[in-house]
């Protein structure tokens, strides 16, 4: 037993030898990617003039009995730019201590 696990034990020594060699070359590659800077175009939903940036969007067009769908690029101003899952959340209102109150009541006659 004790070949098998020496054999095992240079195996896996060896490929994280060459898993460290490898991602020394591959180091400077994986640079964070940067969002693109705005640039002066026509926003695709309000058409109007402005600084405008890139956002890719999918789309999904139905004819003659086929579907097709896609990734498109669309650009838009800063008003009408998608807005991220955290900005989505910050926007909820909090609840008030009337409605945290009821809540908790509603709750608590779910449970008995």
């Amino acid at each position: 037993m004790s070949l098998f696990d020496d054999h095992f034990a240079s195996k896996n020594a060896a490929s994280a030898r060459a898993w460290a060699m490898d991602s020394d070359k591959n180091g400077d590659k994986k640079k964070r990617h940067e969002a693109a800077a705005p640039k002066m175009g026509v926003c695709d939903k309000c058409h109007k003039e402005a600084l405008v940036r890139s956002y890719r969007t999918r789309q999904t067009d139905m004819g003659d009995g086929a579907a097709s769908f896609g990734t498109v690029v669309k650009y838009y101003c800063e008003e009408c730019a998608p807005k991220s899952r955290r900005e989505r959340d910050a926007d909820v209102p909090q609840l008030t201590s009337k409605q945290v109150k009821n809540l908790m009541r509603s709750a608590k006659k779910g449970l008995l």
